[in-house]
């Protein structure tokens, strides 16, 4: 069992907002409405798996057919799926499935998350890690070298209910609800879907699906034996970006000064804005919680304000921190400080608006789409859930492949740092923390993009 941190020097591409998505950039108008060339995928390129259940025809997906695509893409599967088998269900997640790119099937499945709470996984689908690339500034999609799908199958699926193309009421209060939805999603896919349910199944996604997943995988793993029986899913990771999981404390407000000093230069600060930030670590007791940091740890890590998850006006250093760094650059990008002006636009919302996107993905009509919900996706916006943080250790003793955390060195609204502090205050498999720090070059061809560390 293990528990992976990556600790990557190439910038994180999005980090969500834990507790509220940022929208960037202005919108991109998209100019061209014809239809797309009639293109299938060439069978002998793609493998293309058949379903047994005829249900799954309703929801097969002519890739090739995407506007503004102009490549060629294997077949896929997308639409809305309700969240139980009450024949009077109202409420449905919407999901992209992707078969792997490889000329034969592959033995896994992924599924991705967005954070938000609320923001879409079509995000991730489109400008990180789909077969599909549409970055901001850019005129049409391009295809992505990188995309997860040239390793394991891939489903993006946007949830909670509130989320994207879902339909229905949010109805949820906590994350045990919202696995509570997610598991009854999974047993309606798997139902037109079955030969997927046999493949090893990794749980993924960002920011504030630090929250989501370790509940979700939870839910499946504590799931009943009838349940187990009628479902057996072979969950075997999970993988958190940018994650939040811990006390904002330490996610937030104890690496800021930190950074700062780190990352002087690209955030345009002063010497004494920078000398400022680390006065007041000290005063409010931030140092003393990065000077127990060790390897391995010499005890438990008490947070100041007896481990309330509070802190006054005078240190919250976060929001300080914030208001300095656009004061140095107007068009400062909190989930990587490396942009500067001009920010490119992002054509995201206007891509997943257009009726024609919508019609192939099963969503015919459904009008304007957002890439962070308008509504609150929790009951009166409210998600007092514990971290999940305190899942980690029975998850750690139960999943063949553990858990693995990335966070990229240039997201600034949950720092790095604060991953390596949760981790040394964690105690899972008989130990607490790691007993050696992230050294390990994590090298793509000749060059290094990071180091990692891997233990029990």
């Amino acid at each position: 069992m293990r528990l992976l941190p990556l600790l990557a020097l190439l910038p994180a591409v999005l980090a969500l907002d834990p507790r509220i998505e940022r929208l960037r950039g202005t919108k991109f108008l998209l100019t061209d409405d014809a239809p797309a060339p009639h293109r299938r995928a060439d069978p002998a390129k793609f493998y293309t798996p058949k379903f047994a259940n005829p249900k799954a025809d309703a929801f097969h997906v002519n890739s090739s057919a995407l506007p503004l695509v102009t490549f060629e893409l294997q077949d896929s599967w997308a639409g809305r799926l309700p969240i139980s088998n009450n024949s009077n269900e109202s409420r449905e997640l919407f999901f992209w499935y992707w078969p792997s790119s490889q000329p034969s099937e592959s033995e896994f499945l992924t599924i991705w998350l967005n954070g938000g709470p609320g923001c879409s996984s079509l995000e991730g689908f489109l400008e990180e890690n789909g077969p599909v690339s549409f970055q901001p500034g850019t005129s049409a999609p391009v295809q992505n070298p990188y995309a997860w799908t040239t390793v394991s199958d891939v489903v993006w699926i946007e949830q909670p209910v509130g989320t994207g193309f879902t339909k229905g009421t949010p109805n949820i209060h906590n994350e045990n609800e919202l696995a509570d939805q997610f598991y009854g999603f999974l047993q309606q896919f798997f139902s037109v879907f079955p030969e997927l349910k046999s493949k090893k199944l990794f749980i993924t996604g960002e920011s504030y699906a630090g929250f989501y997943i370790p509940y979700i995988a939870t839910r499946i793993v504590d799931a009943s034996s009838a349940e187990k029986a009628a479902l057996p899913l072979s969950l075997q990771g999970l993988l958190i970006n940018d994650g939040v999981y811990s006390s904002f404390i330490t996610s937030e407000q104890v690496p800021v000064a930190n950074f700062s000093a780190a990352k002087q230069s690209t955030l345009g600060f002063s010497d004494a804005q920078v000398k400022s930030f680390q006065s007041k670590a000290v005063s409010c007791g931030y140092q003393k919680i990065i000077d127990q940091l060790t390897y391995p740890p010499k005890g438990k890590i008490d947070l100041p304000n007896g481990n309330k998850d509070t802190v006054s006006r005078s240190c919250d250093l976060f929001d300080q921190f914030y208001s300095a760094a656009e004061n140095a650059n107007s068009c400062f990008d909190i989930y990587r400080v490396t942009d500067k002006c001009p920010t490119p636009s992002d054509p995201i919302e206007d891509y997943f608006s257009r009726s024609d996107v919508q019609t192939l993905l099963h969503v015919p009509g459904f009008g304007q789409w957002s890439e962070c919900s308008n509504v609150d996706v929790f009951v009166n916006g409210n998600d007092n859930s514990a971290y999940t943080e305190a899942l980690f250790p029975h998850l750690l003793s139960t999943l063949p492949r553990g858990i693995t955390l990335w966070h990229g060195l240039d997201d600034a609204i949950l720092f790095s740092l604060g991953d390596r502090i949760t981790i040394q205050n964690l105690t899972w498999n008989g130990a607490q923390g790691f007993q050696a720090p992230p050294t390990t070059p994590l090298l793509l061809g000749n060059t290094q993009k990071g180091v990692y560390h891997s233990e029990r």
